[in-house]
């Protein structure tokens, strides 16, 4: 299998992201691109969507250890409690600022 088989179509996460801004407390969506381990932590890169535009940001897990994982569904909810939290006037950019996140193994996600 090709590296380029492992990886997610953009247009796809994209949409996905979007979907679940639909959706979603804060009105923010979010899809996870990739997860890995880097640096001794557990990462993920995920796009984030208000529904109208779309950009990358980076959770690191913070007390994820060994091979205990989060589910890509729990980092997307995370995001969006956390979204939740921020001013409702320019949230999306408001959470740009906080990446990268930080992501608990409760699914806690912080700034």
């Amino acid at each position: 299998m090709s590296p380029a088989a492992d990886r997610p179509d953009p247009e796809e996460v994209r949409e996905h992201a979007e979907f679940n801004a639909r959706d979603s407390a804060s009105g923010i969506g979010a899809a996870v691109v990739r997860a890995e381990y880097r640096d001794g932590h557990h990462m993920w890169a995920c796009v984030v969507s208000d529904g109208h535009e779309w950009h990358y940001i980076e959770v690191i897990g913070t007390d994820v250890v060994g091979f205990e994982e989060l589910e890509n569904d729990e980092i997307e909810r995370g995001i969006d409690r956390f979204a939740a939290t921020l001013s409702s006037s320019f949230r999306l950019n408001a959470l740009l600022n906080s990446n990268p996140l930080h992501i608990d193994r409760s699914g806690r996600v912080t700034d």
